[in-house]
């Protein structure tokens, strides 16, 4: 069954199976989007994805979502007015307070579930932490640097390979499908990174090599990528396919032992 820690009553927690409850904790961000999207986008982006699992969880898998956490490790972004960011040591502050706190309750397994390319290497990290030091099985599931939109963007991506990055194609697709009215429609923009990046073979904004940037050393606008080629269509069949991918995403997760 999935719930809310927001909407449980403590006995109901307490009476939880601890061993096999999935507790989830969304990881996002507040920080500018372009002149085109929410600052709220990934936090916006992860609640919709979570929303289209819960539609399609199955009775037997038990899982417990806590509040997202709304601020990420954003300080890239900080040349544009409006984000907000939190530290490197505040966020493993909050991840470890927070695995603390389950675990002092005794539940088993925990997924970090990302929707910001700037916490991703934060999260992994204290991943190995939180099984050391926790006893915890945890789980990372980011979107940004792995294979988890590829299959549904081979069908409909339109934009070039790096047309889907930062308050793109994807993004701008998304918030369209679930919040259309905060998408200013005329200010959608194409910019790419500097075409020195884009042609390299090695340093990219995608690796292998990576470059420790600042949003503004490679874009002008805020945008990386292809907001042009979004649509709200688009953003429906992105959630619908998340929704589904995480069902066996979970499987898998709910199939490993704990410790």
């Amino acid at each position: 069954m999935y719930k809310l820690l927001t909407e449980c009553i403590s006995n109901e927690v307490a009476e939880m199976d601890k061993r096999n409850t999935i507790v989830v904790l969304p990881v996002a961000a507040h920080e500018q989007h372009g002149s085109h999207l929410p600052i709220g986008t990934d936090a916006l982006i992860l609640e919709g994805v979570l929303a289209a699992f819960r539609r399609q969880a199955p009775a037997d898998m038990d899982i417990l979502v806590l509040p997202t956490v709304a601020v990420g490790k954003s300080n890239e972004h900080m040349g544009f007015c409006g984000t907000l960011a939190y530290s490197m040591n505040t966020m493993i502050g909050i991840i470890r307070d927070t695995a603390g706190s389950i675990t002092a309750h005794g539940f088993e397994k925990m997924v970090l579930f990302n929707s910001h390319g700037g916490n991703t290497d934060v999260l992994n990290a204290c991943a190995r932490d939180l099984r050391d030091d926790f006893g915890l099985r945890p789980f990372v599931i980011d979107w940004w640097f792995t294979d988890f939109w590829a299959d549904i963007l081979k069908e409909i991506q339109e934009s070039p390979r790096d047309g889907v990055f930062h308050a793109c194609e994807l993004e701008t697709s998304i918030v369209m499908a679930l919040r259309p009215e905060l998408v200013d429609e005329s200010r959608l923009v194409a910019t790419f990174p500097p075409e020195q990046m884009r042609r390299n073979k090695y340093v990219t904004v995608f690796g292998p090599v990576n470059m420790g940037w600042i949003t503004t050393d490679i874009t002008g606008t805020g945008v990386v990528g292809d907001a042009t080629k979004a649509t709200a269509e688009k953003g429906e069949r992105m959630l619908d396919f998340a929704g589904r991918k995480l069902v066996d995403v979970f499987r898998e997760i709910q199939a490993i032992p704990s410790l």
